[in-house]
């Protein structure tokens, strides 16, 4: 999977959540877009849910099963004091390539 793929994926889990009515708003996923801390849309309770229907839509798509895992997501994101759209992107590509 390339990281144009994860963002699709992470549209496609956006506009789940907002059709669901966990998040109020439309979210447009650019590479820029914050996914956790400061600037970010997502409460806590968001952005599990987030992550959880994410790790589903990989799974899916490549047809393994397939975790994010935040503590390896922040090492291939250290440099930034939050997560954008395309750091968790990278990390998405990198665990299924």
């Amino acid at each position: 999977m390339n990281v144009k793929q994860a963002l699709q994926l992470m549209q496609d889990s956006f506009d789940s959540m907002q059709r669901s009515g966990m998040i109020e708003e439309k979210i447009k996923v650019t590479p820029d877009t914050i996914i956790l801390g400061t600037g970010s849309s997502l409460d806590s309770l968001g952005f599990v849910t987030f992550i959880s229907d994410l790790e589903e839509r990989v799974s899916a798509e490549t047809g393994t099963e397939h975790y994010l895992i935040l503590t390896e997501i922040h090492e291939t994101n250290a440099d930034q004091a939050f997560l954008s759209a395309e750091g968790l992107a990278v990390y998405v590509e990198k665990i299924t390539g």
